[in-house]
């Protein structure tokens, strides 16, 4: 019987343990928050390896006969990398209208390595929007889960159920008296003589060996980084690889702003960064760099010809009137006072330039030079004399 119920209790424990999923699945959950999922895999041998994931019907079809997108439905997408570089990606290549809707399939040799395998969306690459949605990611070169560890269950207690028997009391045993002490004789005292200690021999100090310095030990110096440089856009580039080239290059900034320089290396132009980018456009004579936004910067390119100007006016006339609202700044602060000065000291020098040529033609007009009656000038006195009319 109790073996019995030792079996069942190890059968009822193994039933209760939980099935894990396979090893090469992982759930692919997308969020607002989380526009992909990174799994990183370690490649020891050359593997030839299979890549796909399963996204399911994507239509429904209510009892009601009413057909609706299934929920949480994802058009997957899936990228192998290496670091940033992306070796192999797939968008629509484990496709079946019926029970795997655009899904995707990617297959290969991989060689010794570590590699990120990337699981986002269609709409996130192209579109640079955040479905929410789930997929199953499957990967042979997925490492399955370390097993389970299964404890064995401890056999169940056995209740024996007690057994009483009638018995009669005994009455306790009569405990017999113990034996009169005997008195013990006296123990004699021994004196026993007193023995001087010998004196210890004097100590004799020695010198202290001279402390020996251990060799600092070798510091070792930190491994230098090496600096990866960001990817080049070409004419042949994909909008995916200019994209990520924009993002190296912002990255690579660090919040600074992104020089003119930087962006002519990765073969890109001001319109292919968004228009709220800090750049650095120029540097002024005393080492200022003038940094404005990639919107203002591309809006002050009409200013470079007469003849872009008039076809903006026409073509563009909201990059003219953006153009126009920022005159002036691709200037430093310096170079902004030093021409605010000269244009106030220009207008002071001609209002007083006017001012005196007002004041030299009024005393002009009020002041004649009297003359001789033979055109001579007068003699004496240079003021001229009143006339006076005579009274009747």
């Amino acid at each position: 019987m109790t073996r019995f119920i030792y079996s069942f209790l190890i059968g009822i424990s193994l039933l209760l343990i939980p099935q894990l999923a396979y090893a090469d699945e992982v759930l692919i959950e997308l969020t607002p928050e989380i526009a992909y999922v990174d799994t990183v895999v370690e490649v020891t041998t050359p593997t030839d390896y299979v890549i796909e994931t399963t996204t399911g019907p994507r239509f429904e079809t209510s009892p009601a006969g009413v057909t609706t997108e299934r929920v949480a439905w994802v058009d997957s997408w899936i990228q192998l990398r290496q670091g940033e570089v992306v070796l192999s990606q797939d968008d629509d290549s484990n496709h079946n209208s019926q029970t795997n809707y655009w899904a995707s399939k990617l297959t290969g040799n991989a060689a010794p390595g570590t590699y990120t395998i990337r699981a986002t969306s269609f709409e996130y690459i192209t579109a640079n929007q955040r479905p929410v949605g789930t997929y199953t990611l499957i990967s042979n070169l997925i490492p399955p889960p370390p097993p389970p560890v299964v404890v064995a269950p401890v056999p169940s207690t056995i209740v024996v159920p007690l057994i009483f028997i009638d018995y009669q009391p005994v009455g306790p045993e009569p405990v017999p008296e113990p034996p009169a002490p005997v008195e013990e004789p006296p123990t004699p005292v021994v004196v026993e003589p007193v023995i001087e200690a010998p004196e210890p021999p004097a100590v004799i100090e020695e010198p202290l060996a001279p402390v020996v310095e251990a060799p600092p030990a070798p510091v070792e110096e930190a491994p230098i980084p090496v600096e990866v440089s960001p990817p080049v856009v070409t004419e042949q580039s994909t909008p995916e690889e200019v994209e990520a080239a924009v993002e190296a290059i912002i990255e690579a900034a660090d919040g600074e702003a992104i020089t003119a320089e930087a962006i002519t290396e990765a073969g890109l132009t001001l319109e292919d960064l968004p228009a709220q980018t800090q750049v650095e456009v120029r540097t002024d004579d005393n080492g200022n760099a003038v940094v404005i936004t990639a919107e203002v910067a591309i809006a002050l390119q009409v200013f470079d010809s007469p003849a872009e100007l008039v076809s903006a006016i026409f073509d563009d006339p909201g990059q003219v009137l953006t153009a126009v609202a920022n005159i002036g700044a691709d200037m430093s602060d310096e170079e902004r006072e030093e021409s605010e000065e000269i244009i106030v000291a220009s207008v002071i020098a001609s209002q007083a330039a006017i001012n005196a040529a007002g004041m030299a033609a009024g005393t002009a007009t009020r002041i004649p030079t009297p003359s001789s009656p033979a055109g001579g000038p007068l003699a004496g006195n240079d003021k001229p004399k009143s006339t006076r009319r005579r009274k009747p």
